[in-house]
């Protein structure tokens, strides 16, 4: 239950509770903020002196946009007072005792922040109010060796682990695995302001970058090169329906600090350092130098590896195999994404391509006419 500063039903300045506001409200609020990962700040009266409506132990939740939720008195001075200091708290991730009075010098002591009280009902109150950061998600896109040393790796922080991969996973430690691609299907797997990396490769970067975007992701590291970085972005415009710019200035490519890191190991340790500066700020404005030259040698190295293994896969079928119109690649059709597209089914290497054909098939279709 939100209040604001006239709304003081069943209030008296002997400090009754109003009866409409419960501490299982306020919980269950908290309940709530919790399950979706949502940061909030906790406010408790540890002190009063009368007249204020108000007792101690009364509670509120102040949220991330500023609504105070629960009950710690009727005075609008209080109520603006702990909402902007529950703000700070929530920014700077440090608790605090804040002191109300109307003369803020005789309560002021060391480890205690004085507030005037502006209010008619004059009295002293005071508040201790406490960040609550819930555990954040790190979404990792992909079963590459680089997404399976990240996830190893992040088992070490204090998060929450999911990875994106189609073909199911024995090696990213005790990593949640969502097996679907769909970013809709993503973002109910891992919720609200996830953390993500997307580094499927190509294979399906762009449904990891659209459900970052769709998700409110603080921080979407993309493991790819300039080229394949715009590509990625305009197909993941296409999947969201949004203006390319959008996507564009939520992604961080190069992913990763620059430590002249070339193996998948040294690439995800240079990822995660991006990640813990992307939590600690929680904003994730973590955008700056990356190790591009590294992202490119895994990438080309990656892509080699994968192309070699279609290949092989292609070649013991050969008799019932597409071709991919987007790369070209020889694909198998029964394990293969497809795509149905006036009347006929074409099939893909990997979601990338078919949803880079999905937005545009005109343009593959012209091009393969024209090169009959």
């Amino acid at each position: 239950m939100t209040r604001n500063e006239n709304d003081q039903t069943g209030a008296n300045d002997e400090g009754a509770r109003p009866v409409d506001v419960t501490d299982g409200d306020v919980a269950e609020l908290e309940a709530q903020l919790t399950a979706r990962g949502e940061t909030y700040a906790r406010v408790t009266i540890v002190r009063r002196e009368p007249p204020v409506s108000a007792n101690v132990g009364d509670r509120a939740v102040v949220t991330a946009d500023g609504e105070l939720h629960g009950w710690i008195g009727g005075a609008a001075c209080a109520q603006t007072t702990a909402i902007s200091e529950s703000a700070a708290a929530i920014e700077d991730g440090e608790p605090r005792l804040v002191g109300i009075a109307p003369d803020p010098e005789e309560i002021a002591r060391p480890g205690l922040e004085a507030f005037p009280m502006h209010c008619h009902s004059e009295g002293v109150l005071e508040l201790f109010i406490e960040p609550v950061n819930t555990t954040p998600d790190l979404l990792i896109v992909g079963d590459s060796p680089v997404a399976r040393s990240l996830a190893r790796l992040a088992a070490e922080l204090a998060v929450d682990v999911t990875v994106v991969a189609p073909d199911g996973s024995d090696d990213v430690g005790d990593a949640a695995v969502v097996t679907e691609t769909d970013p809709d299907a993503i973002v109910d797997a891992v919720g609200h302001a996830p953390l993500v990396v997307v580094a499927s490769m190509g294979k399906y970067d762009a449904r990891g970058v659209a459900a970052g975007v769709r998700a409110g992701a603080p921080y979407i590291g993309l493991v790819a090169s300039d080229t394949r970085r715009s590509e990625v972005v305009e197909r993941a415009a296409g999947v969201l329906d949004v203006d390319p710019e959008t996507v564009r200035e939520s992604v961080t490519n190069p992913a990763g600090v620059d430590i002249a890191a070339y193996t998948p190991a040294e690439i995800a340790a240079s990822i995660l350092a991006q990640v813990v500066d992307a939590r600690s700020t929680a904003g994730g404005s973590a955008r700056g130098s990356g190790a591009h030259t590294t992202v490119e040698t895994a990438e080309t190295a990656e892509r080699a590896a994968s192309d070699d293994e279609m290949s092989t896969e292609g070649s013991a079928s050969s008799d019932e195999l597409a071709t991919d119109p987007v790369c070209g690649m020889t694909v198998e059709p029964a394990s293969a994404p497809a795509v149905e597209h006036d009347g006929t089914t074409y099939y893909f290497c990997c979601e990338g391509c078919a949803d880079s054909f999905q937005n545009d098939p005109a343009s593959y279709l012209d091009a393969a006419e024209g090169s009959v």
